[in-house]
């Protein structure tokens, strides 16, 4: 579905979404589809998301229905994973894109402690290297399970999300608590 919305090679495309399958869809899909996410955590204030979406300039942004009042208003084509579902299933364009180690993975907000946060460009290759290092660390394999808790804000969640998926173990998505 993101191929047929245009999504190729380092398309930067926002998730605004809940901890939950959905959130993995998403990201799984902007990669298979070629494209770099931007993670933008939900209980993020309204103005420190525009402020990213205007940064990052992202032409889609995979969310869910009930986040859509939360969000701003931008140019982003906006993409419920649960509302739109049967839309997206439905794509018939399965292939998927190939990437390069020097094509950018994930763009990373930092903290913003000049004032302003500023994005940084995450490659395959810089994950691929880390992953590296946990294998020679910790191991894996389909007998791991693996709590993910952290945001996708920040760069240990690819530990939690993606390690343990490329190393056939679990991952067991902690939900955001109820605000």
């Amino acid at each position: 579905h993101l191929r047929e919305l245009g999504v190729q090679r380092e398309t930067l495309v926002g998730v605004c979404v809940e901890r939950s399958v959905d959130m993995m869809v998403g990201l799984l899909g902007i990669l298979k589809a070629g494209g770099a996410y931007v993670p933008l955590d939900p209980t993020y204030p309204r103005d420190r998301l525009a402020f990213m979406l205007e940064d990052s300039a992202c032409p889609i942004l995979l969310t869910q229905e009930s986040l859509l009042g939360h969000l701003p208003r931008g140019s982003a084509q906006r993409v419920c994973l649960d509302r739109d579902w049967p839309r997206i299933a439905a794509t018939t364009l399965r292939d998927t894109a190939l990437v390069d180690p020097e094509q950018v993975a994930y763009v990373i907000f930092t903290s913003g402690s000049t004032g302003r946060p500023k994005g940084v460009m995450v490659e395959h290759r810089n994950v691929a290297n880390f992953f590296r290092g946990m294998d020679e660390r910790i191991g894996g394999g389909s007998d791991i399970r693996w709590l993910a808790v952290t945001s996708i804000s920040f760069d240990i969640s690819i530990l939690e999300l993606f390690w343990t998926l490329a190393r056939g173990s679990t991952v067991v998505i902690h939900p955001d608590e109820p605000q």
